[in-house]
């Protein structure tokens, strides 16, 4: 996956990693990352249900250090080849936790291929 790395606002670490799966289901997709970094989603359920090509969700994680991390996904299935693909930007306090989630993110997205 491709990841670019930029600096927050105010000392806050963010990292976007690129949707690069063979899972071809946004929900199962959610579900990947949700199992994958141990985040909980933010966005009710009723909110993510029916069919409509696009998927946005915000989650959220605390790290044994007390540290919060959001995450937002945004996805879309493409019509043409049914693929996903999209966006999942990553905010912490530090850089690292940023980065840790985000490498988390590509290195089960790799898994998940097959890699």
């Amino acid at each position: 996956a491709v990841v670019s790395t930029q600096s927050g606002h105010y000392g806050r670490g963010e990292n976007k990693v690129s949707v690069q799966s063979n899972i071809n289901d946004m929900n199962q997709y959610l579900d990947h990352i949700l199992k994958c970094t141990n985040m909980r989603c933010l966005t009710p359920k009723q909110a993510l249900e029916g069919d409509c090509g696009f998927l946005a969700a915000n989650l959220y994680a605390k790290s044994v250090f007390g540290e919060d991390a959001l995450a937002n996904i945004s996805i879309e299935k493409m019509s043409d080849s049914g693929a996903l693909s999209g966006h999942i930007r990553i905010r912490a306090k530090s850089q690292g936790m940023a980065l840790s989630l985000g490498d988390k993110i590509t290195h089960s997205q790799k898994k998940e291929a097959g890699a």
